[in-house]
């Protein structure tokens, strides 16, 4: 009996250690190549995480640079990021990854993010390829530092990595300082063309809102990778949120306008605003590194007797960084799109 236990346990054992190694062998399929010149982000927030790193290093994309979520325009990113194929993604939005056309391309390397709800389904595909892979955890707006440092080094650009990470993590501890002891503002997330979609309170989509010290009014289960959870406009009414922050230009325009909408406080106190999409969303769609200018922008908002820096100085510094743009006031109010 006792053999037997010992046995056990020394079976036990060698299954713990053989977890832990797949564990730890999982973070990439095979080595990373030494020289990497060809990267493939196998999802948006990879895709524009690679871009701030080094925009020449990438292969394709994942949907179409311009779409109803960015304002890519070309005096941000220039022509050849405009130019580059969609070649897919595993994350959703409609342009499904065909492994056959991704190999064709030559990728040395796969950034994948790391998102629990299609994990397996992206590795178990990934892994066909036999192509180096790197799992980059992006979730949490805490996890982007470590991002830009860890695909820094994976690519060759360990030095721009971290000051990427410097400035992130710079961001990071200042909203959190100034939102830490206050009370959080009640918001809706307005998606969609009527308004009417909408994200559950802890959804990876709304991590920005939350973070610059915001409360989702609409508590539930995120049901799938894409969110857009519909609610009524009576919901809505009960819910009755002290700020509506708005996706979709037209639908902004409407909820200045309708009487309907004019019956919430938000809109009552005009309390209302348009999140920014140039040359990628501040906040989503894809939740990218721009969420670190993000929540700069809605601490400002949601807080602004607590949150009180130079918003314009820092914008320009960010774009400075991540772009190579210098940008100047006017420019800074087109991006803010704060008018009609």
């Amino acid at each position: 009996m006792k053999l037997f236990s010992i046995l056990v346990f020394c079976f036990l054992t060698s299954c713990l250690l053989e977890a832990k190694n797949m564990t730890q062998s999982s973070d990439q399929a095979s080595p990373l190549p030494k020289q990497v010149k060809r990267v493939f982000g196998s999802s948006p927030p990879m895709t524009y995480l690679l871009y701030a790193l080094n925009p020449d290093k990438m292969i394709g994309l994942n949907f179409k640079a311009k779409n109803p979520n960015n304002s890519a325009d070309k005096e941000f990113v220039g022509e050849r990021f405009l130019s580059l194929p969609v070649i897919g993604s595993f994350h959703g939005g409609g342009n499904d990854i065909n492994l056959e056309s991704l190999m064709a391309y030559k990728p040395q390397l796969i950034l994948v993010w790391q998102d629990d709800m299609r994990m397996q389904i992206v590795e178990r595909e990934i892994i066909k390829t036999n192509i180096p892979t790197l799992f980059v955890e992006f979730r949490e707006i805490e996890d982007m530092p470590k991002a830009f440092i860890k695909a820094g080094e994976a690519i060759g650009e360990k030095e721009r990595g971290q000051r990427l990470a410097e400035f992130i993590q710079k961001s990071i501890d200042e909203v959190r300082e100034a939102t830490a002891k206050l009370k959080p503002v009640r918001y809706y997330y307005a998606e969609g063309i009527d308004g009417l979609s909408t994200e559950c309170d802890q959804s990876f989509h709304v991590q920005a809102l939350n973070f610059a010290g915001g409360e989702n009014v609409h508590k539930c289960q995120q049901k799938g990778v894409l969110g857009l959870e519909k609610i009524t406009f009576e919901t809505l009414l009960n819910y009755d949120p002290e700020v509506i922050v708005v996706q979709n230009r037209a639908v902004y325009n409407d909820i200045l306008l309708d009487p309907l909408w004019g019956r919430l406080s938000a809109v009552k106190n005009k309390r209302i605003y348009l999140v920014p999409t140039a040359p990628f969303n501040w906040l989503d769609r894809p939740p990218s590194f721009m969420r670190a200018l993000g929540i700069e922008w809605l601490a400002s908002v949601f807080h602004p007797e607590a949150h009180t820096i130079d918003l314009n100085d820092r914008i320009k510094a960010f774009y400075e960084l991540f772009f190579n743009v210098h940008l100047n006031d006017e420019q800074i109010k087109n991006i803010l799109r704060t008018s009609l």
